[in-house]
């Protein structure tokens, strides 16, 4: 098991990020072995240019049935290998590991056959909500607008609240059976509401679900991650998760950590500075990453 250590690290100023001297990392990544574009030598490039010092892969896990997004089971070891390459050759910290589907009754995080690759840490992630419906296959709260609609209109009736309690319930249920490092974009499910307002984000209902399911993570140990992939492609204005909610995570003491989620080299920086305020008005002073392969909590100061 990876081991944690809180250090004081010095600073290294960010390049082209205004005056900033956060140190750089970033741990949610994809590349040409799933949905992301680039190579891994490509994505690493990028990084070492930009000033990071520790970098992930995280591709997402092959699924039990047919999808446009995951890397095929038979990829997995070319995976593997490319990444220890990356690791040989590079003079920043480069780590393996997965993006791993939480759906009942068919994959985990936290199942077993993981255990035969080397994975230096794993992403725990819900996309996809079981459709109780024989019409559909898995539907995605991640998937384009209109496959969202018929997961909204069609197996929840309409109902927003219906829909986005199954997503947390998801969540917590991901949390209960463990087994992963980093919680994916906690609040996906509120992707689509830029286009489709298809709910209020000040409900007090939605509210009490989403600070509520919070404890799940707090219980769970695993580090929040910070995650302004939906803000890189227009989908959101702000980050996962929403900023109001880092408030109610720091004071539940989760620890955090700032990922782009990038699916190509020039997403990688694009926010992390925006992200560092974001952390900062919410209270935090620190994130946790994986420096010199152990978890450290690293000053965001």
């Amino acid at each position: 098991m990876t081991t944690r250590v809180t250090i004081s690290i010095a600073k290294i100023r960010i390049n082209g990020f205004g005056e900033s001297t956060m140190l750089l990392s970033n741990y949610h990544m994809h590349c040409h072995y799933c949905d992301g574009k680039g190579t891994p030598k490509e994505m690493v490039d990028k990084a070492v240019s930009l000033g990071f010092k520790s970098v992930g892969f995280s591709s997402h896990a092959p699924l039990p049935f047919d999808n446009d997004f995951c890397m095929l089971v038979e990829n997995l070891e070319a995976y593997v290998a490319d990444i220890k390459q990356q690791k040989d050759r590079s003079d920043i910290d480069v780590y393996l590991g997965l993006e791993i589907d939480f759906i009942v009754g068919l994959t985990a995080p936290s199942d077993t056959k993981w255990d035969a690759y080397p994975l230096d840490y794993k992403i725990g992630s819900v996309h996809t909500l079981d459709a109780p419906n024989e019409r559909y296959s898995m539907l995605s709260v991640d998937g384009p607008h209109d496959e969202f609609k018929v997961l909204l209109d069609e197996v929840h009736n309409g109902s927003a609240r219906s829909m986005i309690e199954v997503y947390y319930q998801r969540v917590r249920e991901l949390c209960e059976a463990g087994g992963f490092d980093i919680l994916g974009h906690y609040d996906l499910v509120k992707k689509h509401n830029k286009a489709l307002a298809f709910f209020d984000e000040q409900a007090s209902w939605y509210q009490e679900i989403a600070i509520a399911t919070l404890d799940a993570v707090a219980k769970a140990g695993v580090i929040l991650e910070v995650n302004y992939g939906g803000m890189l492609r227009g989908a959101t204005d702000d980050v996962y998760p929403s900023p109001w909610l880092l408030k109610h995570a720091k004071a539940k003491n989760i620890p955090v950590q700032i990922n782009a989620d990038a699916h190509a080299p020039h997403h990688l920086g694009v926010y992390h500075e925006k992200c560092r305020e974001i952390l900062l008005e919410a209270g935090y002073q620190q994130q946790r990453i994986l420096l010199d392969g152990k978890w450290q909590d690293v000053s965001i100061l």
